[in-house]
């Protein structure tokens, strides 16, 4: 998830003097006048009369065929779609050519979301009006205006806000021209200010994803890295239950040694504040396996975030999430010097990514299984 949004502001940086949107919170949508080259057509527009299976939500994705983040791009609107298949229907738009459109769908047969070609590139001039921030969703409910625009990488969290009942569309038409000046600040040389627009996001909406990733990469790579923490901790202070907060500071850290004392302190506020997330304590446990390989206090935390995370699966827990446990206890079981049960759990992951209809997921899952069963070999033989 680093990698796409590095290469997303990255993108953003080098036409950041361009303006972000030509529509925005607020705005009437404009139905999605395409060529359809995969899936049933989505109307953004509400239906005149209601229909039974009416989504509650409707987003337009806008992506290039040919950025540096594609694949991360269409593995996310798979997951979206799969774990928001009632509520929420996506369908994906690219200026891009139908020639181009079919190469990729070639490459990546697992991806059959309603995928529309705009031939003419103007659907996607009014809607992205130049800016090069792409991945991006434009979402609608059955008011028939967009409620909320952004990165796709917060299309989830805005969804699930939706549908927990804590979603502010107002607030989100004061947010968009102040995020739409600070993508302009990006290539500006105007510190102060993007400070001072960040700082008024971050009053409307703390811990304002956006925000947040635009202001860190700035901080990061200007080598201001206490403010970076600094800003990070701002807002975990004010919201202490919002697991990305813990995992920005994380990512920080593990970039930047000397921020690395500041660790253990973290995981342990997040271990305080955060409760019954299954998912977010298996991703903490995997990133700390996979990022500090060597280091005995992150086995420790890990070896605990697994079996909390394992402790509250319910029985009619998603396959993914079964899967994603299981391979998390499977390295750990192999870290721990128990080749044998690296192998059953990969082995039972294996099976779940399966079921999940993952199969890029269930690929690894089976290179992993083919390297725990050649160590059971290789430590046979001596």
């Amino acid at each position: 998830m680093k990698k796409f949004w590095m290469m997303t502001l990255a993108a953003a940086t080098a036409a950041a003097a361009l303006p972000a949107y030509a529509l925005r919170s607020g705005d009437p949508v404009q139905e999605l006048n395409v060529k359809w080259v995969q899936g049933t057509p989505l109307a953004l527009l509400p239906p005149a009369k209601p229909q039974p299976n009416e989504p509650r939500l409707k987003a337009a994705v806008f992506f290039l065929t040919r950025a540096a983040n594609r694949d991360e791009t269409l593995t996310l609107l798979n997951n979206l779609r799969r774990s928001y298949a009632g509520p929420l229907r996506l369908a994906a738009v690219t200026p891009d050519s139908e020639a181009d459109v079919r190469e990729m769908l070639k490459a990546r047969p697992d991806f059959t979301l309603p995928l529309g070609v705009d031939q003419k590139r103007q659907l996607t001039a009014n809607y992205m009006n130049g800016s090069m921030l792409y991945p991006m969703a434009f979402v609608t409910d059955d008011s028939g205006r967009i409620i909320w625009s952004g990165e796709l990488v917060d299309l989830g969290e805005m969804v699930q806000n939706y549908l927990e009942g804590n979603f502010d569309a107002s607030r989100q038409k004061k947010l968009a021209p102040l995020l739409d000046e600070l993508q302009t600040l990006l290539r500006e040389n105007n510190d102060r200010r993007m400070k001072m627009v960040t700082n008024s996001i971050l009053k409307i909406d703390p811990g304002n994803a956006a925000a947040l990733r635009i202001r860190l990469f700035v901080l990061e790579n200007s080598g201001r890295l206490d403010e970076a923490w600094q800003l990070i901790d701002s807002q975990l202070r004010q919201q202490p239950k919002l697991e990305r907060l813990y995992f920005a500071a994380l990512d920080l850290a593990m970039r930047h040694p000397e921020l690395a004392g500041r660790i253990p302190a973290l995981l342990a506020a997040y271990r305080s504040a955060i409760a019954g997330n299954p998912d977010s304590d298996n991703l903490m446990a995997w990133t700390l396996l996979n990022r500090f390989p060597d280091d005995p206090a992150a086995l420790r935390s890990a070896v605990e975030l697994a079996g909390r995370a394992e402790s509250q699966l319910k029985p009619d827990s998603a396959p993914a999430l079964r899967a994603a446990i299981l391979s998390t206890r499977s390295l750990i079981a192999y870290r721990l010097g128990n080749v044998a049960g690296a192998v059953k759990f990969e082995q039972e992951a294996a099976a779940f990514w399966k079921k999940a209809d993952l199969p890029g997921n269930a690929a690894n899952s089976r290179l992993r299984l083919d390297y725990y069963r050649t160590v059971q070999e290789l430590a046979g033989k001596q």
